[in-house]
């Protein structure tokens, strides 16, 4: 492959990230299950003032501690905007710029000059790192910490200065402040795995294992210390620190998977270079040069994903920060997977071009689905970037060396993701989001008024509707607060709508029926004061 030199500068990553995720975050919205309560929390923290507890509905939030929302909110306050799709989003798009800088360098650093610019585009067009930098979750902004802390300690070890293991430290305990101690543990484990598994073992015995691992619990020391000395909510601590950390660990909260469950999940979030990972840890296992970098991403990597598949609750999205490692790895090999007659060489070339081919021909033929929910077209500039890069690799796998490969393989990619944020994605927006809720409640709720939320979080329905929600246990809990209100909106799942109990009393109201991604809802405009004692109407909306 010929070179990418210079490497890339901040600027060059900028530009890149801004052109593949800008459209994405100024035209879609807020998404369950993750980014509208994300924004919600953090646009309660703002309105309440609950800056050291989250808060949801007016009732404390302990499943993740509280700096994304704090970096929303003063994102927020820095440009004026309002928390909302761009806001909300930020913190993910600043901490994947820090991890795109800090992979480029360490390939730079480990392979040479010309690995910085293929792994950071590797790493760009991965599924999982350009899914999740491009939504507003915790898990984002904890990459950007982990990412950070780990290229720190490895550049101490090359050149010792004493802020590095600060920051470095410091940034874990950003990470716990983020999303609890994997902020400590998977920066810390994968950099001394990694060592290890390269025989670096002697790096390892250095002073700030002492004092790191304390600098980094200091920051959510005090964070809770001023939670307890202002008094936190009853229950509040219990819950964060024992039931969304030890219970979660054992399995009695979150995702149960089995031990297995990340092979098939990794080769489809690694897509596309999930294609080229055998051809590129042969390239280097071959050379001895670069055998013990092959090593040394292998106990990064290792670690990360041993470590999850250790505890009984799994997502695809906690092993994110192996991603980078991955990207290095594939990055690295670049110009062996270019020029490479072997097997698995012509078979990640090929690939490529099989899958790009399978898509766009995929995509065109969806299109012309009558029963497609979204307009078709907006398939169309996807399906034609796919099918051109097709032919654009196969042209190029005809060369007898052919140089730049994967360099334009890359590159279709990014062109097909950024087509997709620009145009896919909106399009998709009425399904994801409650626009008919939305509507009739900003037009007949007032401000100040909560909307009634039965037997759910709902958090998407409460912030798309710009309305304070309240959620409601039971049939006895929703009359008194529709008995406290007078008039207003409540919001059932369908399911339980239909179901509801024979002995509690009816529901009295206008009612109407929508879909927002795969759930059905049924709101109802009630009127207690003056409506009769009529039961409901069967819900009139979406089929």
């Amino acid at each position: 492959m010929n070179s990418l030199a210079p490497r890339p500068a901040f600027w060059h990553l900028l530009l890149l990230a801004a052109l593949l995720w800008g459209g994405e975050y100024l035209r879609r919205d807020c998404w369950e299950p993750d980014e509208a309560r994300v924004a919600y929390v953090a646009r309660e923290m703002d309105q309440d003032g609950h800056w050291l507890v989250p808060h949801r509905h007016g009732e404390y939030y302990a499943h993740k501690p509280p700096l994304l929302y704090w970096l929303i909110n003063l994102f927020s306050f820095a440009t004026t905007w309002p928390v909302g799709r761009l806001t909300v989003r930020l913190p993910g798009f600043f901490a994947g710029l820090l991890t795109l800088w800090a992979t480029a360098r360490l390939a730079e650093r480990w392979a040479d000059r010309a690995a910085a610019w293929p792994a950071a585009l590797t790493l760009l067009t991965t599924y999982l790192f350009w899914h999740e930098i491009g939504f507003a979750r915790p898990d984002g902004l904890l990459l950007g910490w982990t990412t950070g802390a780990v290229a720190l300690l490895f550049w101490n070890d090359d050149a010792p200065r004493r802020w590095k293991p600060v920051w470095a430290w410091l940034f874990m305990g950003l990470g716990i402040l983020t999303k609890g101690p994997v902020g400590l543990i998977v920066p810390a484990g994968a950099y001394a795995a990694a060592r290890l598994a390269a025989g670096e073992g002697r790096l390892l015995r250095q002073s700030h294992w002492i004092w790191g691992p304390l600098l980094a619990l200091a920051l959510p020391a005090i964070w809770l210390g001023l939670v307890w000395w202002t008094g936190a909510p009853e229950g509040y601590l219990r819950e964060l620190l024992i039931g969304q950390n030890l219970e979660r660990a054992a399995g009695q909260l979150g995702h149960r998977q089995p031990f297995y469950y990340y092979l098939p999940s990794l080769a489809a979030d690694w897509m596309p270079w999930t294609l080229a990972l055998p051809a590129a840890a042969l390239i280097l296992y071959r050379d001895p040069a670069r055998r013990r970098l092959l090593r040394r991403l292998g106990g990064w990597i290792g670690f990360v994903v041993l470590f999850f598949s250790l505890l009984p609750t799994k997502r695809n999205v906690y092993v994110l920060g192996a991603a980078p490692a991955f990207a290095i790895l594939v990055g690295s090999a670049w110009s062996g997977l270019d020029a490479g007659a072997f097997r698995w060489a012509r078979f990640a070339r090929s690939a490529f071009i099989a899958l790009l081919l399978a898509a766009g021909l995929g995509l065109l033929a969806a299109s012309f689905w009558p029963r497609l929910p979204i307009a078709g077209w907006t398939l169309w500039p996807v399906g034609l970037v796919a099918l051109l890069g097709a032919g654009a690799l196969w042209r190029e796998s005809r060369w007898g060396n052919p140089p730049t490969f994967f360099l334009l393989a890359a590159l279709v990619w990014l062109a097909a993701e950024a087509a997709i944020g620009v145009l896919v994605y909106p399009a998709v927006n009425p399904l994801k989001t409650p626009v008919a809720l939305a509507q009739a409640v900003q037009d007949r709720l007032p401000p100040d008024q909560p909307l009634l939320l039965y037997a759910m979080n709902g958090e998407l329905l409460a912030y798309h509707s710009n309305r304070r929600g309240e959620a409601v246990r039971s049939p006895d809990q929703l009359f008194a607060a529709m008995r406290r209100e007078g008039r207003g909106f409540a919001v059932f799942e369908k399911r339980g709508f239909d179901a509801w109990p024979a002995a509690a009393p009816p529901l009295v109201g206008a009612t109407g029926e929508f879909r927002s991604g795969g759930r059905r809802y049924v709101w109802l405009e009630y009127d207690v004061a003056t409506e009769p004692t009529t039961p409901a109407a069967p819900a009139q909306g979406d089929p």
